[in-house]
């Protein structure tokens, strides 16, 4: 029976029956945070190493097996390993062409975010680095790259999946899926679903896993993120129609595998399984519970790949936690559940005693205070021979003083540092740091009033860090780099970054090793605003900011999700004040979810009227509900003139800051 001749009684009703009995001979293969990779073929009851011929220090990611019972391993900085059927070892099948571009760790690969291998091709395999795209015929033995050039400079790949046919599949973050032919990308998204933006753009939903049928080269299925659902083509990919939800579906859902066989498509969710029935729209969990209650306690579950010898079910693969890196020293304890307000310097020395008094009217603990604005000024003593010689030095305030007072009230303090928007360091030295022209052969310019200079400019770099150390000495609780990215707005395809160490590398690269820098030098915790956006959306290659490798490094990651910076049409489905809500929650429960629960998140959110029909008290307490039930760490309101007359009325009676 077709999928779609009975797709509408299986989005109507929903059955769910129990649970099959899984067959006892599988084979699991369990990641861990401590004790590597294990395997047990006897139901869990004993487990053994199995990380023969894995270099030391590996840190388990992922991990996917073929029809061969081939295995393969995806680490978090050593790149992709491969266990034959049967082999007594791993071997790596790296390439020169996947690691990552940087100073500090030029050992390290990058992050593998999606692979596939060709069940009806043995050896022929493929990968992607979030923003490359890579195919080898042999085994891993060499790799070619394939051209991107369908796709814009934004792009992350996050699944793959070669069909029957041997037709490479490969799903994005926002811009859909692809079909990978001879001649390019071509674009197979139609009818899934899109998030308008604006009157000209629009998003996909994240594809989170494809998978395709061996008996069926037309039928392909795809599992979105983030509550997206189920969707299948029967044309290739040219159409698309939902098949629904797995149960329990919600916002924080991320598909990790797809695999189809006979009438059945198997759905790894979470930490479940659930296998569909699609022209039945039965549902059932597919569990190992023998397994499961026998995993070892001493080390973290990451991953659970099960492997039926009998036939019956495909490889299925359980999420079961993330392997977050070790760290030398935590300062994320300490800046956790910070509630902030900002003050920029004039409203410092305005009326710092009545921000200090909202701060306590609200139940807040933390101020976040300019000391280098986007402008380039500096408001404290310096002698920094660079912001003399700029002009950069401005008229300091009482930075003691003020820290003190904040002390003596409870306040946490936050010193904020504009890093690459900055009009001293754009001109200095003959605009010796600034982003080039590759047109013009002269300083770019982006939007009017932005002067940026070059993120990979070491000058620049060193700039902000002895700053930074500046600025702990002198008592704060906290440094904050704000505009840590690449230039968003004008030609920024004519931008030619004079100072790049590497003519391959990813910005987020170069973002990623700066920030590990500051961090290595900084005796406080460190926080990082981002672009909203990024929140919601993978776009780590666009100004290069990437969550997850932020929230790799950082003690704390600031989303500025102000629902008045969104598109106009984002999220309108949600009216009223359950816009603001609305945008705030998911963007709070999609950092986590992309972050991969590294650093806390503590978004910036909105205390100004801007583009806000319907500003007011309740339009402040639905953002603050949405913070509270996404479960980040705190949050830090934004009003430029340090005006929160707005925020104490929200709060006043409400009792909602107090959760």
């Amino acid at each position: 029976m077709s999928v779609f001749r009975t797709l509408a009684a299986a989005l109507t009703i929903t059955l769910f029956i129990a649970a099959p009995a899984f067959p006892s001979g599988t084979r699991a293969v369990l990641l861990t945070g401590e004790k590597g990779i294990l395997v047990s073929d006897n139901n869990g009851k004993s487990w053994q190493r199995f990380a023969e011929g894995l270099p030391g220090g590996v840190i388990p990611l992922s991990i996917s097996a073929d029809a061969a019972g081939g295995l393969y391993l995806f680490t978090r900085h050593h790149g992709l390993f491969a266990r034959p059927g049967g082999a007594p070892a791993w071997r790596p099948l790296n390439s020169d062409r996947f690691r990552l571009r940087s100073e500090l760790h030029p050992e390290r690969y990058r992050k593998i975010t999606a692979f596939a291998a060709d069940d009806a091709r043995p050896g022929s395999l493929a990968l992607a680095t979030s923003h490359a795209l890579y195919r080898s015929y042999d085994h891993g033995r060499n790799w070619s790259g394939i051209p991107m050039k369908a796709l814009e400079h934004n792009h992350s790949i996050t699944a793959l999946a070669f069909g029957p046919t041997g037709v490479l599949y490969a799903g994005t973050s926002f811009h859909g899926i692809y079909r990978v032919t001879e001649r390019g990308l071509v674009a197979s998204s139609a009818g899934l679903p899109r998030e308008p933006y604006s009157a000209e753009a629009s998003f996909y939903e994240e594809i989170g896993a494809i998978a395709t049928d061996a008996a069926n080269p037309d039928l392909i299925y795809a599992g979105l993120n983030f509550g997206g659902g189920l969707y299948a083509s029967r044309d290739g990919g040219r159409s698309w129609k939902a098949l629904g939800t797995p149960p329990g579906s919600a916002t924080s859902m991320l598909i990790s595998a797809l695999s189809a066989k006979g009438d059945s498509l198997f759905v790894s969710a979470g930490r479940a399984v659930w296998r569909l029935k699609a022209a039945a729209g039965v549902w059932s969990e597919l569990r190992v519970d023998g397994i499961m209650r026998r995993l070892p306690s001493d080390g973290t579950p990451l991953a659970l790949l099960a492997l039926d010898g009998t036939g019956a079910y495909p490889r299925l693969f359980y999420a079961l936690g993330t392997a977050e890196a070790p760290r030398e020293n935590d300062l994320r304890a300490r800046a956790g559940g910070k509630k902030a307000l900002y003050a920029s310097i004039p409203a410092v020395r305005r009326n710092l005693a009545g921000l200090i008094a909202s701060i306590h009217a609200c139940k807040m603990n933390a101020m976040v205070i300019d000391m280098k604005d986007d402008l380039g000024n500096l408001y404290f003593p310096t002698n920094n021979e660079i912001a003399l010689r700029s002009g950069a030095a401005r008229k300091p305030v009482d930075v003691r003083s003020i820290l003190g007072t904040l002390r003596r009230e409870g306040v946490y303090s936050i010193a904020r540092i504009v890093v690459f928007k900055d009009p001293k360091l754009f001109r200095y030295d003959e605009h010796r740091h600034a982003i080039w022209n590759a047109r013009t052969n002269a300083p770019w310019r982006g939007s009017e009033g932005e002067y940026w200079v070059d993120p990979s400019s070491p000058l620049v770099q060193e700039y902000t860090i002895a700053l930074s150390r500046e600025l702990a000495a002198l008592g704060f609780d906290e440094i904050q780099f704000d505009y840590i990215r690449f230039p968003s707005d004008g030609p920024t395809h004519l931008c030619r970054y004079r100072h790049r160490r590497f003519d391959d590398g990813f910005k987020s690269e170069v973002i990623g090793d700066f920030l590990e820098r500051a961090k290595r030098a900084l005796p406080v915790p460190l926080s990082v605003d981002i672009y909203g956006f990024n929140a919601m959306y993978r776009f780590g290659n666009w100004i290069g900011q990437d969550v997850e490798e932020i929230a790799s490094i950082a003690d704390t990651v600031c989303p500025m999700v102000y629902p008045s910076h969104f598109g106009g049409r984002y999220y309108r489905r949600f009216p009223g004040d359950g816009h603001p809500y609305r945008i705030v929650l998911d963007s709070g429960i999609r950092a986590r979810l992309i972050s991969g629960d590294g650093a806390p998140i503590r978004p910036y959110i909105q205390a100004f009227k801007m583009l806000s029909p319907t500003w007011g008290p309740g339009y402040i307490r639905s953002q603050l509900a949405g913070v509270l039930e996404s479960g980040v760490s705190g949050y830090t309101f934004w009003n430029a003139k340090g005006e929160y007359e707005m925020v104490r009325r929200a709060a006043a009676g409400s009792g909602i800051a107090e959760r």
